[in-house]
């Protein structure tokens, strides 16, 4: 066993999972009967995989089977595989740094390290045919969108009480800090991510028996990506901006409704939702002072601002 222990900081997303470098979607297939073509493999107990942009069902539980180990594992051979000083053939330790929601956290945190941890002794894979051994020595669980806000402290530091909105696949995170320690009582989860957006999107093309607009052309619209506006009908466009609109709208009351005050705090918005949104959030008038987290790895790189400084909650794994 190598004594260097390898960190990686992984935010395991319903829609995304992204580490401090990279960022894929959170679904896979079995596929070792097909050919990769050029994407990156995993085989694990036997069998290969690779990742697909096709929606794995939405789980408030990740534990309840291996799925989202398989997707740890594609995370840790992406970071193993960028690491130049990782001994290639020796077992190596990873200390593992994950998060979950603010009010899941203390509840669920010991049950998501342990799902981790109880694989047990040495973990054998191969990513992109370079195979690893590895051993989760220690996990670290850290409330998301607390972690992410890390990365923006000193664009906060002059005021006393922040909100921090947190826009994912399936919810959308509330917090309320004070003097930037979390406010327990201004903690809560929406179930109003952005895979309901696309479900709104596609209601009414449903009705009419057209095929769904996928999610990527979605996102493009949103993005205003030349080459898809270009290729769609104007009136799909016109649908994904004015249903998006309103989301938008009825995100942010419904951040209001739970007691964050848009207009007298600053409001710091995470998360890659919040950035397909972020024109209208702008637009709306409802939010006076907000703050627009560029990276989606800002979780990740949250937990590991967190890890390095010791010096914020940690969930300790369960003894086994």
């Amino acid at each position: 066993m190598n004594n260097q222990v390898k960190v990686v900081a992984i935010d395991h997303g319903n829609r995304f999972i992204k580490t401090l470098n990279h960022v894929f979607p959170a679904s896979f297939v079995e596929s070792g009967h097909l050919p990769s073509f050029g994407v990156d493999t995993l085989m694990y107990k036997s069998k290969e995989y690779t990742i697909t942009d096709r929606r794995m069902p939405q789980k408030n539980d990740k534990t309840t089977d291996e799925a989202y180990f398989i997707l740890t594992l594609f995370a840790i051979g992406k970071e193993l595989t960028a690491d130049m000083d990782t001994p290639m053939g020796e077992a190596v330790d990873v200390d593992l740094l994950v998060g979950l929601p603010p009010l899941h956290c203390k509840e669920m945190g010991a049950k998501f390290a342990n799902y981790f941890k109880e694989q047990g002794g040495l973990v054998r894979f191969e990513f992109d045919k370079i195979p690893f051994v590895i051993r989760v020595k220690d996990v670290y669980v850290y409330p998301q969108a607390y972690a992410a806000a890390m990365t923006v402290r000193k664009s906060v530091k002059d005021s006393v009480v922040v909100n921090i909105v947190d826009v994912g696949g399936y919810t959308v995170d509330c917090l309320q800090l004070v003097d930037f320690q979390p406010n327990h009582s201004m903690c809560t989860s929406l179930y109003h991510g952005v895979n309901t957006l696309f479900q709104r999107i596609n209601e009414p093309i449903r009705a009419k028996g057209a095929k769904d607009i996928p999610d990527v052309i979605i996102e493009g619209i949103l993005q205003n990506n030349e080459k898809i506006l270009r290729d769609c009908a104007s009136e799909r466009v016109a649908l994904v901006h004015s249903v998006a609109n309103q989301f938008a709208v009825d995100i942010l009351l419904g951040v209001s409704q739970v007691g964050l005050d848009l207009i007298e705090s600053t409001t710091v918005f995470i998360g890659g939702g919040s950035l397909l949104l972020r024109g209208y959030i702008e637009k709306s008038g409802m939010v006076a002072k907000p703050i627009f987290v560029e990276s989606v790895n800002a979780n990740a790189e949250g937990y590991q601002l967190l890890y390095v400084n010791r010096n914020a909650i940690r969930v300790k794994e369960a003894s086994a």
